[in-house]
């Protein structure tokens, strides 16, 4: 449902009230009229609100482009909408998916995205909405793996792009580390594209979304959101290691393992693993090659444990 339809009905219904409130009741045929529009009203917002609901998501610019509340440069507008639009879709498909490539067109992609519905209030932007998902869809967008998802990937994406873009710009390595294990290096690169957009046109932002925002207050922190996600700064590499498993938990998707020079490495379970448990039953305190993907951010290494080196989903040999 949209959500200007139901605010659209909620207005209607107030309306109607107001007016049969402020009519005599000798009006007969007025009523009638007004009373009919207020059962239809009634009838269709109570259809609505069981129906899967869209979300709000406002967004506001202010710096160069934008002149107050009055206007905003039509051509950064629409840059910045589709680099911010862009970023989103590239996190919900690393969120989703493990065929997502440094380049091309992303898996499923326009299946389900952010859409204009209106202007914001506050300083010149515009109110996007994120639609349900289609009744036929599975929550993952047909692209979920053998894990639980979240209720909804395309939300968790906005609220992932949001902290992504915190976290770098209040320069936390560490933890930029974390999230950036947690999804493709091209989705990274994306949320870089739309700050790379930012400061170029000395523009700032914020944005809202189920209750979380982020802002951007001034110029220096877009220039450490350049800064932390920038590409030479980032590095992926696949790497099979013989290892022995100390513990891995299903539920977070974390696991510990001993390398065979003594190290401890921890890290996160790829979304793209199936059967977690089954997976943990064959391997933990067992000494065994398994694959990874090694995240480096600067000097901040992450460990995401992808599966056996075959890629068969079954153990190696003995």
């Amino acid at each position: 449902m949209s959500l200007r339809e139901h605010q659209f009905l909620q207005s209607e219904i107030a309306t109607m009230e107001g007016l049969l409130a402020d009519l005599s009741e000798d009006r007969v045929i007025e009523r009638a009229g007004f009373e009919h529009r207020l059962h239809e009203a009634r009838d269709r917002l109570q259809q609505v609100l069981s129906e899967p609901q869209a979300r709000s998501l406002p967004i506001t610019f202010r710096g160069d482009p934008v002149e107050g509340s009055q206007s905003i440069d039509a051509t950064f507008a629409s840059e910045a909408l589709k680099a911010f639009v862009a970023a989103t879709d590239t996190v919900a498909a690393s969120l989703t998916t493990q065929d997502l490539r440094s380049s091309g067109r992303l898996p499923g992609s326009r299946q389900r995205t952010l859409r204009i519905v209106d202007t914001a209030l506050g300083s010149f932007g515009f109110e996007l909405e994120l639609p349900p998902p289609e009744s036929s869809e599975p929550s993952g967008q047909q692209l979920t793996l053998n894990l639980p998802q979240p209720a909804d990937p395309y939300a968790e994406a906005i609220l992932t792009t949001f902290e992504l873009i915190r976290r770098a710009a209040t320069s936390d390595e560490g933890t930029i580390s974390d999230l950036v294990a947690e999804i493709h290096p091209r989705a990274a690169a994306k949320v870089r594209s739309f700050a790379k957009l930012l400061a170029d046109h000395q523009a700032l932002f914020a944005a809202e979304f189920e209750g979380h925002d982020v802002r951007l207050n001034n110029p220096q922190e877009v220039q450490h959101i350049l800064d932390a996600l920038d590409e030479t700064s980032i590095s992926e590499q696949e790497q099979t290691m013989t290892v022995t498993v100390q513990g891995i938990l299903p539920d977070g998707r974390q696991f510990e393992a001993r390398l065979e020079s003594g190290e401890l490495i921890k890290g996160t379970v790829d979304r793209s693993l199936p059967e977690v448990m089954a997976f943990k039953v064959a391997v933990e305190n067992h000494t065994m090659p398994l694959r990874f993907s090694i995240v480096t951010v600067r000097s901040n290494r992450r460990y995401v444990l992808l599966g056996y080196p075959d890629d068969d989903g079954k153990p190696p040999s003995p």
